[in-house]
Protein backbone atom coordinates (compact mmCIF):
# COMPACT_ATOMS: atom_id res chain seq x y z
CA UNK A 1 0.00 0.00 0.00
CA UNK A 2 1.36 3.41 -0.92
CA UNK A 3 1.64 5.93 2.01
CA UNK A 4 2.24 9.53 2.77
CA UNK A 5 4.73 10.57 5.09
CA UNK A 6 3.40 13.26 7.33
CA UNK A 7 6.19 15.30 9.20
CA UNK A 8 4.97 17.99 12.03
CA UNK A 9 7.02 19.87 13.83
CA UNK A 10 5.30 22.37 15.78
CA UNK A 11 5.61 22.64 19.21
CA UNK A 12 1.91 24.18 19.50
CA UNK A 13 -0.02 20.56 20.60
CA UNK A 14 -3.57 22.84 20.54
CA UNK A 15 -3.46 25.48 17.79
CA UNK A 16 -0.65 25.32 15.44
CA UNK A 17 -2.03 25.84 11.82
CA UNK A 18 1.06 23.81 10.40
CA UNK A 19 -0.30 20.83 11.99
CA UNK A 20 -3.95 21.75 10.80
CA UNK A 21 -2.97 22.03 7.40
CA UNK A 22 -0.60 18.64 7.21
CA UNK A 23 -3.11 16.57 8.85
CA UNK A 24 -5.92 18.17 6.18
CA UNK A 25 -3.34 17.59 3.29
CA UNK A 26 -2.54 13.81 4.07
CA UNK A 27 -6.31 13.28 4.50
CA UNK A 28 -6.95 14.46 1.26
CA UNK A 29 -4.14 12.67 -0.41
CA UNK A 30 -5.38 9.60 1.01
CA UNK A 31 -9.06 9.83 0.62
CA UNK A 32 -8.18 10.06 -3.38
CA UNK A 33 -7.36 5.90 -3.55
CA UNK A 34 -8.19 2.95 -1.45
CA UNK A 35 -4.41 2.03 -1.98
CA UNK A 36 -3.41 5.08 0.31
CA UNK A 37 -2.21 5.16 3.83
CA UNK A 38 -0.89 7.47 5.68
CA UNK A 39 2.44 7.30 8.10
CA UNK A 40 2.60 10.25 10.60
CA UNK A 41 5.95 11.36 12.42
CA UNK A 42 5.52 13.55 14.94
CA UNK A 43 8.92 15.02 15.40
CA UNK A 44 7.87 17.16 18.49
CA UNK A 45 6.54 14.82 20.45
CA UNK A 46 9.11 12.09 19.26
CA UNK A 47 12.13 14.26 18.83
CA UNK A 48 15.14 12.53 17.06
CA UNK A 49 18.50 12.56 18.45
CA UNK A 50 20.75 15.28 17.43
CA UNK A 51 24.10 13.74 15.31
CA UNK A 52 26.27 12.35 17.62
CA UNK A 53 29.45 13.08 14.90
CA UNK A 54 29.42 14.36 11.43
CA UNK A 55 30.51 11.06 10.00
CA UNK A 56 27.28 10.23 9.80
CA UNK A 57 26.43 12.86 7.01
CA UNK A 58 28.04 10.71 4.98
CA UNK A 59 28.07 6.93 3.57
CA UNK A 60 30.81 4.53 5.41
CA UNK A 61 33.35 4.61 2.16
CA UNK A 62 33.38 8.54 2.62
CA UNK A 63 33.79 9.21 6.00
CA UNK A 64 36.73 11.54 7.11
CA UNK A 65 39.49 9.06 7.98
CA UNK A 66 39.72 11.85 10.94
CA UNK A 67 36.28 11.27 12.11
CA UNK A 68 34.65 9.66 14.79
CA UNK A 69 32.56 6.38 13.57
CA UNK A 70 28.95 6.83 14.49
CA UNK A 71 27.69 4.49 17.07
CA UNK A 72 25.69 1.26 15.98
CA UNK A 73 22.20 2.59 17.32
CA UNK A 74 22.53 5.89 14.78
CA UNK A 75 23.26 3.99 11.87
CA UNK A 76 20.37 2.15 12.54
CA UNK A 77 18.04 4.83 13.11
CA UNK A 78 19.85 7.00 10.10
CA UNK A 79 18.65 3.54 7.88
CA UNK A 80 15.51 3.32 9.31
CA UNK A 81 14.87 7.08 8.74
CA UNK A 82 15.90 6.96 4.64
CA UNK A 83 14.27 3.96 4.42
CA UNK A 84 10.79 5.32 5.63
CA UNK A 85 11.40 8.37 3.35
CA UNK A 86 12.63 6.52 0.55
CA UNK A 87 9.12 3.96 0.51
CA UNK A 88 7.29 7.00 1.14
CA UNK A 89 4.88 7.88 -2.06
CA UNK A 90 4.92 11.63 -1.45
CA UNK A 91 5.76 13.89 1.72
CA UNK A 92 4.04 16.38 3.57
CA UNK A 93 5.96 18.53 6.00
CA UNK A 94 4.34 21.09 8.63
CA UNK A 95 7.13 23.29 9.04
CA UNK A 96 6.41 26.52 11.51
CA UNK A 97 9.16 29.58 11.14
CA UNK A 98 10.73 29.66 15.07
CA UNK A 99 13.50 32.49 15.54
CA UNK A 100 13.44 33.06 11.61
CA UNK A 101 14.61 29.11 11.02
CA UNK A 102 13.23 25.81 10.97
CA UNK A 103 12.21 24.30 14.32
CA UNK A 104 15.14 22.51 15.45
CA UNK A 105 13.49 18.92 15.76
CA UNK A 106 12.90 19.01 12.01
CA UNK A 107 16.70 20.20 11.36
CA UNK A 108 17.76 16.99 13.09
CA UNK A 109 15.40 14.41 10.69
CA UNK A 110 17.19 16.51 7.98
CA UNK A 111 20.27 16.18 9.17
CA UNK A 112 19.96 12.24 9.24
CA UNK A 113 18.58 11.91 5.54
CA UNK A 114 21.06 13.92 3.77
CA UNK A 115 23.58 11.85 3.11
CA UNK A 116 26.60 11.98 0.69
CA UNK A 117 26.83 9.30 -1.20
CA UNK A 118 23.27 7.82 -0.52
CA UNK A 119 20.89 10.10 -0.99
CA UNK A 120 22.88 13.02 -2.27
CA UNK A 121 24.43 14.60 -4.20
CA UNK A 122 21.99 14.89 -6.68
CA UNK A 123 24.75 16.97 -9.54
CA UNK A 124 26.52 14.16 -9.08
CA UNK A 125 24.03 11.48 -10.24
CA UNK A 126 23.29 10.21 -6.58
CA UNK A 127 19.64 10.78 -6.36
CA UNK A 128 17.58 7.59 -5.71
CA UNK A 129 14.35 9.92 -4.47
CA UNK A 130 14.31 12.06 -7.79
CA UNK A 131 11.29 13.31 -8.66
CA UNK A 132 9.37 12.23 -5.21
CA UNK A 133 7.26 14.99 -4.24
CA UNK A 134 7.38 17.32 -1.28
CA UNK A 135 4.60 19.74 -0.01
CA UNK A 136 5.89 22.32 2.86
CA UNK A 137 3.69 24.21 4.72
CA UNK A 138 4.97 27.32 6.91
CA UNK A 139 3.66 29.00 9.63
CA UNK A 140 4.18 32.03 11.06
CA UNK A 141 2.76 35.87 11.90
CA UNK A 142 5.44 37.37 11.32
CA UNK A 143 5.75 39.20 7.27
CA UNK A 144 8.52 37.88 5.39
CA UNK A 145 9.47 38.05 1.43
CA UNK A 146 6.72 37.02 -1.18
CA UNK A 147 9.93 34.00 -2.55
CA UNK A 148 9.70 30.70 -1.19
CA UNK A 149 13.34 29.83 -2.44
CA UNK A 150 14.47 32.85 -0.41
CA UNK A 151 12.55 32.22 2.63
CA UNK A 152 14.00 31.33 5.97
CA UNK A 153 12.18 27.89 6.32
CA UNK A 154 10.66 27.15 2.92
CA UNK A 155 14.30 28.30 1.56
CA UNK A 156 16.69 25.48 3.27
CA UNK A 157 14.00 22.61 2.68
CA UNK A 158 14.38 23.46 -1.16
CA UNK A 159 18.07 23.13 -1.38
CA UNK A 160 18.81 20.12 0.67
CA UNK A 161 15.74 17.71 -0.46
CA UNK A 162 15.03 20.27 -3.53
CA UNK A 163 18.74 20.97 -5.14
CA UNK A 164 21.02 18.44 -3.51
CA UNK A 165 18.40 15.34 -3.03
CA UNK A 166 16.68 16.17 -6.23
CA UNK A 167 13.09 16.08 -4.66
CA UNK A 168 10.51 17.99 -6.06
CA UNK A 169 10.06 20.87 -3.64
CA UNK A 170 6.71 22.75 -3.18
CA UNK A 171 6.53 25.58 -0.49
CA UNK A 172 3.54 27.21 1.30
CA UNK A 173 3.92 30.06 3.38
CA UNK A 174 0.58 30.61 5.74
CA UNK A 175 0.69 34.05 7.99
CA UNK A 176 -1.53 33.40 11.26
CA UNK A 177 -1.72 37.26 12.49
CA UNK A 178 -3.20 40.05 9.90
CA UNK A 179 -0.24 42.23 8.13
CA UNK A 180 1.48 44.13 10.65
CA UNK A 181 1.95 47.38 7.54
CA UNK A 182 0.31 48.06 4.77
CA UNK A 183 2.28 46.08 1.92
CA UNK A 184 3.37 43.52 3.98
CA UNK A 185 3.70 40.19 1.84
CA UNK A 186 0.08 38.41 3.49
CA UNK A 187 -1.24 34.95 2.89
CA UNK A 188 -4.19 34.30 5.33
CA UNK A 189 -5.01 30.80 6.06
CA UNK A 190 -8.22 30.26 3.70
CA UNK A 191 -6.41 31.36 0.38
CA UNK A 192 -3.52 28.77 1.49
CA UNK A 193 -5.64 26.12 2.53
CA UNK A 194 -6.98 26.13 -0.82
CA UNK A 195 -4.09 26.37 -2.81
CA UNK A 196 -2.18 23.66 -0.88
CA UNK A 197 -4.87 21.14 -0.82
CA UNK A 198 -5.09 21.64 -4.39
CA UNK A 199 -1.59 20.40 -4.48
CA UNK A 200 -2.79 17.27 -2.72
CA UNK A 201 -5.37 16.41 -5.16
CA UNK A 202 -3.11 17.06 -7.86
CA UNK A 203 -0.73 14.30 -6.66
CA UNK A 204 -2.16 10.77 -8.60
Amino acid sequence: MAYLLQLDSSANLSSSVSRQLADEFAQRWAAAGSQRDIRRRDLHTSPLPHLPTNTLHFTAPLRPEVGISPPPEATQLQDELVAELSGAAAVVIGAPMYNFSVPSTLKAWLDYVHVIGATSPAAEGIAPLRGKPVAVISARATPTGADPATDFVIGPLITILGSFMGMSVRGFVVHTEPPAADGDFYRPLDLVRSEFLEVADSWQ
